[in-house]
C-alpha cells in the first residue's frame, strides 16, 4: 500500500469555499486570485443592479470595473463589524454607477414622473410600448419585472434614487438597513424615497390604462 496520503477532494474546493470575510482580507494583502474569486462570486450581481440604475448597457463594465478596483484598493477598509461584504459592495458600486452617469452626461436627478410632458408620455406608445396583458394579479404585475415595455419605461422615469430603491428592494431583496447604507441615507429616507418612487410608478400605469394595479400600489 502507498504510503502518500490520498489527495483531499475538500482541496480543489477550499478556495472556492472561502467566505467573504476571508477572501477580502486577503484582498486587503493583495492577493489577486482571491480579488478574481470575488469578481466572480459578485460582479454579475452587481453588474445586473447597475444595467438597471444606469440603463445604458455601454456604461456597465466600465461601473463594475471601477466597483472591483475600489475593492482594490480599499479592501482593508472594510470593517465586518459594520456591515456584511454584500451591502459594502452594492455601496461602492452605487456610488461608482452616478459617477459613471455623470462621466456620461446622463444623470438625471431631478427628473420625475411629475416632470414630464403628455408628449413625452406618449413617447412610450409612439414607440410600439404599449401596455401588454396584466400576469395573474397586481402584485405580479408591478413587482415582477415582467411587464414589459410599459413597466421597464415608467422606471425609467423615476429620479435615480427613487428607482435605485426600487431595485434594490424589488430587484436585489435587500431590506432597508441595507439599502439605506448603499445609498448612504437613513432608513427612514429609503421608506420615504420608496413611498414617493412607488406612488409615481402608480401615476404613469394609471396613465397607460393600469387604474387597478395603480389602486393597488397605493393602498
Amino acid at each position: 500500500m502507498s504510503q502518500h496520503p490520498a489527495p483531499s477532494r475538500s482541496v480543489a474546493g477550499t478556495a472556492a469555499e472561502k467566505t467573504d470575510l476571508e477572501l477580502i482580507r486577503a484582498v486587503a494583502g493583495k492577493d489577486r486570485h482571491a480579488l478574481k474569486q470575488l469578481y466572480e462570486r459578485y460582479a454579475p450581481r452587481i453588474g445586473r443592479y447597475l444595467l438597471k440604475l444606469l440603463k445604458q448597457p455601454e456604461l456597465v463594465d466600465e461601473a463594475v470595473n471601477d466597483t472591483m478596483l475600489a475593492l482594490w484598493q480599499s479592501a482593508d477598509r472594510f470593517d465586518p463589524a459594520a456591515g456584511q461584504l454584500l451591502t459594502w459592495l452594492f455601496g461602492i458600486a452605487h456610488n461608482k454607477g452616478l459617477k459613471t452617469l455623470r462621466r456620461a452626461g446622463r444623470f438625471r436627478a431631478d427628473r420625475s414622473i411629475d416632470t414630464l410632458s403628455a408628449d413625452v408620455l406618449d413617447e412610450a406608445e409612439d414607440h410600439g410600448q404599449t401596455p401588454q396583458a396584466a400576469p395573474h394579479g397586481p402584485e405580479q404585475t408591478v413587482l415582477g419585472w415582467e411587464l414589459g415595455g410599459i413597466l421597464q419605461w415608467a422606471l425609467e422615469q423615476l429620479s435615480t434614487e427613487h428607482r435605485s430603491v426600487i431595485e434594490l428592494a424589488f430587484g436585489e431583496e435587500l431590506a432597508y438597513p441595507q439599502i439605506a447604507e448603499i445609498v448612504g441615507c437613513p432608513p427612514n429616507t429609503v421608506k420615504t424615497r420608496m413611498f414617493h418612487a412607488r406612488k409615481k410608478l402608480a401615476q404613469l400605469l394609471a396613465r397607460r390604462g393600469y387604474r387597478d394595479v395603480a389602486a393597488a400600489r397605493e393602498e
